[in-house]
């Protein structure tokens, strides 16, 4: 369920400078399940302008809320308390991920029945789907959308050149065994191996395979058994299934087995591509899965007439070469957006997003003073806590000191900010930016692993409790383990609350440095860092959070140890990144995220064509080996061939030469 809120224009206006990120109400929405906010223009623009998402609903007292949100209301306080003088609540909608429409539309004529609310109304979540979509086609997406259309016009000249005559005449099925040679690999002593070229290049298993033919690597100067250039080579190790083709003589090893089928072997080849996955499944073993050469003889292949099989080898890469280009394409598509994504980011930290936006702020805050604000709030909140402290003390006394002494809280080691020398190292920022380390606005800390033998602390536990295998995702929102209040009470365990960031200090393959952010109450292990912020430091999660994701590599590089290099907390509440204003933070966090959901959206767009590319091409497969590829025009040229005869016929001339001198004839 979607809304559409009516808003007078000049309050619009604000909320589109990014002047304005709460807007006051007196009544609010009742449902709790909704979508996005889209933004109606009231009177004389008439128009829907941009859509956002609630980040949080605040109601108090319209004083209290005043307090609270004055600062980016967006309204003079007179106008404010008018708006609200009857009122015993008001209510404020904090606007985040906020989506300016490049060309606002006109309801009117999108649906005629169109009436806007006087406030709010609710909307279907595909009530404006059409035209919202059309809003965010910006020219990069147009370009992206040609690249997939090419999916979509291959897939047509695929159905449109598969009209085709289902005549199987003079096919027959017939064992592998009975049309082909087939010869398992057998890896001679590894003392017979070398990498200076001597003897028949050696192919131990898949490892050396690319898209057609094995790379070569190693080589073997006493092969046990030996593949010729043409044969098709099939693992029959872990996995079971994928081919290639050789292109020279070469040695084979016990992970595979050579085909050598001298009439058409690709057409052989294509057919093992149609039923790797079947093949796979036919492996057995319980370290490595493998097929015996028994099983992969008796495999099944519709042998098709000689001519047939040639022009059918001919169809499939016709069919594939237009495919291949068509995911060329997308692929560089998502290599393009990569760039894009990085070069968004980067001009978000460099103050470039917001340059325009920048220069129309009359008043802009420093941030050095979110800095000082920052600090006077840690001395805030270190007192309270001291005054709690000497509270207890007394309470302690007066009950004649009975039990253990409360335990004077410990002032936090404050980070060191950067010195003159250090900055002088670090490129010049916008006016009114500084250069800050992530210790200056957060608290760093991390978890523990407790004690496995412990069953305690584990079995029936509630507690979540997250390792860095979680942070791969941009949220968390599961734990996979739980601990108990025990665990909590015996170890340094620290329950986190929900939107703390969290670090990968170590992982493996691409796991460390990942940034993602909580959203329930959670412990860690000792392998994350978790960010803690506290009133205004919250303010700076998103951006933060953004630059985190922005220097993915550069924190890992960061990384020290040895065989398995690792992050650690120093090296987190170090790690400097340029700070502005709060207000200037929106700005670039809205900018970001609205530039990069039109990304979201092309990348899965291409994640989904190039699915559908790969079904294509097993549709090609399965439909040139049932015999429906080829139309009437191809088969009737297939059948007036010179050379055609039934399959069974073709057999028979194998079955000859392989009882004569075991040499088959070439077509």
């Amino acid at each position: 369920m979607n809304v559409l809120l009516s808003i007078k224009p000049k309050y619009v206006d604000e909320i589109l400078a990014g002047k304005k990120i709460f807007e006051f109400r007196k009544a609010i929405f009742k449902k709790k399940d909704l979508g996005k906010v889209f933004i109606y223009s009231s009177s004389p623009v008439k128009k829907v302008v941009a859509s956002f998402e609630i980040a949080r609903i605040i109601a108090d007292s319209p004083q209290k809320l005043w307090d609270k949100c004055h600062k980016y209301g967006g309204i003079p306080e007179n106008d404010f308390f008018e708006y609200f003088k009857n009122s015993d609540v008001a209510y404020a909608i904090e606007i985040t991920n906020l989506e300016t429409f490049s060309e606002p539309f006109d309801p009117y004529k999108l649906k005629k029945d169109f009436r806007p609310p006087q406030s709010y109304c609710y909307l279907p979540l595909n009530y404006f789907e059409k035209k919202y979509e059309t809003v965010f086609l910006t020219e990069e997406n147009k370009e992206y959308d040609a690249k997939i259309s090419a999916i979509d016009k291959n897939k047509s000249q695929f159905n449109q050149s598969s009209e085709s005559v289902e005549e199987r005449i003079g096919w027959i099925d017939a064992e592998l065994s009975q049309m082909a040679e087939i010869i398992m690999g057998q890896s001679p002593p590894s003392s017979t191996y070398n990498e200076n070229g001597i003897g028949l290049p050696f192919f131990q298993g898949k490892a050396e395979f690319t898209v057609l033919h094995p790379v070569v690597s190693k080589w073997c100067s006493k092969p046990k058994k030996a593949a010729e250039s043409n044969d098709i080579l099939i693992s029959v190790r872990a996995p079971v299934g994928t081919t290639n083709i050789a292109n020279q003589n070469c040695c084979i090893g016990r992970g595979l087995a050579a085909i050598r089928y001298s009439y058409c072997n690709k057409y052989v080849f294509y057919f093992l591509r149609l039923i790797e996955k079947e093949l796979d499944k036919k492996g057995t073993g319980t370290t490595f899965k493998a097929i015996s050469g028994a099983v992969l003889k008796s495999e099944i292949i519709p042998l098709s007439p000689l001519p047939e099989q040639r022009v059918i080898v001919s169809k499939i890469e016709q069919l594939f070469s237009e495919l291949d280009n068509g995911i060329a394409n997308l692929k560089l598509a998502q290599a393009q957006l990569k760039v894009y994504r990085q070069a968004v980011l980067k001009k978000a930290f460099e103050g470039e997003l917001t340059r325009e936006w920048r220069e129309q702020q009359t008043d802009l805050p420093e941030a050095k003073d979110l800095l000082e604000q920052i600090q006077v709030e840690r001395e805030e909140s270190y007192n309270k806590k001291l005054d709690e402290w000497k509270r207890a003390v007394r309470e302690w006394e007066d009950a004649g000191k009975e039990g253990k002494k409360p335990t004077k809280p410990k002032k936090s080691k404050e980070t060191e900010p950067l010195t003159e020398p250090e900055l002088d190292e670090f490129p010049k920022l916008p006016e009114k930016w500084e250069w800050t380390k992530i210790g200056q606005v957060s608290k760093v800390g991390t978890g523990v692993t407790p004690l496995k033998k412990r069953s305690d602390f584990y079995e029936g536990g509630t507690i979540p409790w997250v390792t860095s295998g979680a942070l791969n995702e941009s949220y968390v929102n599961l734990a996979s383990d739980y601990v108990t209040d025990i665990a909590l009470k015996e170890t340094n365990l620290k329950i986190h609350p929900k939107n703390t960031l969290l670090i990968a200090l170590y992982g493996e393959g691409k796991t460390r440095g990942k940034c993602s952010e909580l959203l329930i109450e959670a412990t860690t292990n000792q392998a994350i860092a978790a960010i803690v912020q506290e009133r205004t430091e919250e303010k700076i999660r998103s951006y933060l959070k953004w630059f985190l994701t922005k220097n993915y590599d550069e924190i890992r590089i960061k990384s020290s140890g040895g065989v398995q290099p690792n992050l650690n907390l120093g090296i987190i509440e170090n790690t400097v990144f340029p700070l502005c204003s709060l207000l200037e933070q929106h700005s670039i966090v809205t900018e970001i995220e609205t530039r990069l959901s039109v990304c979201d959206k092309v990348e899965q767009d291409i994640e989904e064509n190039l699915k559908i590319a790969e079904a294509l091409r097993q549709s090609i497969l399965k439909r040139a080996f049932e015999g429906k590829l080829l139309n009437k025009r191809e088969l009737e040229e297939v059948h007036s061939a010179p050379d055609w005869e039934p399959a069974e016929l073709l057999l028979e001339r194998i079955r000859a030469e392989k009882a004569g001198s075991g040499k088959k004839g070439k077509a």
